[in-house]
């Protein structure tokens, strides 16, 4: 029996400053995203789609794959510090001031980004933009202010769901440096990370060629000038050390009832064919079952079969030089063994029917059109799409490039992908759960 509890993407974990709630956008139809390269290297689009709310979104090339080794976790800080005093503004200031015009500003990250999203209606948009520019160009990072945040970044570290744990522990396992580093600030780093060093890590990765500005609900013109009014440094397009798939396994112990296992092969960088071919092949592997307290009928619901309460979807995530593919699954600690096996060997045998694979275009299309209409979700992936490509693609050009994939385009990617060596992250009751050299 399966359950829906991954039915939801967990490869991106967010961290939220939130002051305010902003009202529902309406969309107008038939609009297209414009982009460009400022002289100084921003990348900047737009979309105006009528929206009465606009979300501004700047985006920068500073997550953890960015990090020194020195200082691991210091991204997790940097967006957990979103908000804080600045040069201009102290704290009390910037939330009251955004209060005021019913504005609201998150922080959140993964492993190649940073991203600072504004959302404000059209009346009080240059307001608050004003004060979200001011948050992300003159961050101070105060010695006092940093350690009044650290209950944050312990509530961060302990509201991790542990199937989130599995999978940061197969990028370590699967990249060891880059991105391998994790998501977030190891327990005993907390608190030692110095306002120097945060101020030093801003000042490299906080720069001109390394960022992005995307307006969702607003002109290009306004995007412009979003990026023109950002008092940074300039500098050139951040380059990271190309991250090498190793494969490998970690384990992490933490008893309890339930085991959680993510197992993946080698991906596919984002922007290529084989990313969303591998992006439709997750979807075809199962997704949990599509009606609430429905039967799941997925192939990997069938693979493992019926040993107890589990929970099992594939997943494909796509970084600028590399990718995963493969599933994550959680269950009673007692059919770990067989439960794990099972869909180890459905993924190594990356045989999909004609039927799951079109069942999966068709889910992976209604996510993407789905996700277009929340204005932030989509506001911060025209953002990182052009910080990975340099250019944009609209959801509906993306459905469109979903349908054009052929079942043969899929399962040639599939099988190109399931030829690298397997890896595996898992954390919870790890009594039965196999090694991978017994998969």
């Amino acid at each position: 029996m399966s359950s829906k509890a991954l039915a939801t993407p967990i490869i991106r974990h967010v961290t939220t400053r939130g002051y305010a709630q902003a009202a529902p956008a309406a969309v107008k139809n038939n609009v297209k995203i414009q982009s460009g390269v400022l002289s100084n290297n921003t990348f900047v689009a737009a979309l105006d789609n009528g929206s009465p709310v606009a979300r501004v979104t700047i985006a920068f090339k500073a997550g953890s794959r960015y990090e020194p080794q020195t200082e691991l976790g210091i991204a997790h800080v940097l967006r957990s510090a979103a908000g804080l005093t600045t040069k201009n503004a102290s704290a009390f200031m910037i939330s009251r001031k955004l209060a005021q015009v019913g504005a609201s500003v998150s922080a959140s990250g993964d492993r190649e980004f940073i991203y600072y999203t504004l959302e404000a209606t059209q009346d009080n948009l240059p307001e608050a933009i004003d004060y979200l520019s001011n948050l992300v160009s003159n961050q101070e990072f105060r010695p006092w202010e940093l350690s009044d945040n650290v209950p944050r970044l312990k509530f961060d570290l302990a509201a991790i769901p542990p199937q989130v744990r599995a999978v940061d522990l197969l990028h370590k396992a699967t990249y060891r440096r880059g991105l391998g580093n994790s998501l977030f600030i190891a327990p005993k780093k907390i608190g030692n990370i110095s306002s120097e060093s945060l101020q030093h890590f801003a000042s490299t990765a906080v720069t001109t060629g390394r960022c992005a500005v995307a307006v969702v609900g607003g002109s290009q013109e306004r995007a412009t000038m979003v990026a023109q009014n950002l008092q940074i440094a300039s500098g050139p397009e951040g380059q990271s050390t190309a991250s090498t798939y190793f494969g490998g396994e970690l384990r992490k112990e933490m008893g309890g009832d339930l085991a959680h296992v993510a197992l993946a092969v080698q991906g596919a960088p984002a922007g290529s064919p084989q990313s969303l071919a591998l992006a439709v092949a997750a979807k075809a592997l199962g997704t949990g079952p599509v009606i609430k307290w429905g039967a799941d009928n997925t192939p990997l619901a069938k693979a493992i079969g019926n040993v107890g309460p589990f929970a099992a979807c594939g997943f494909n995530v796509s970084y600028s030089d590399n990718g995963l593919f493969g599933v994550v699954l959680s269950v009673a600690k007692d059919e770990a063994n067989a439960a794990v096996k099972a869909a180890a060997k459905l993924l190594k045998a990356g045989n999909l029917s004609a039927d799951a694979i079109k069942a999966g275009k068709n889910q992976l299309k209604v996510q993407v059109l789905s996700e277009a209409e929340n204005g932030t979700a989509l506001a911060e992936s025209i953002a990182a799409q052009g910080l990975y490509t340099r250019s944009v693609k609209s959801p509906l050009e993306i459905a469109n490039a979903i349908d054009q994939l052929s079942s043969s385009d899929i399962s040639q990617a599939v099988s190109n992908a399931v030829k690298n060596k397997m890896s595996m992250g898992a954390a919870g009751n790890l009594a039965f759960v196999p090694y991978t050299d017994e998969l």
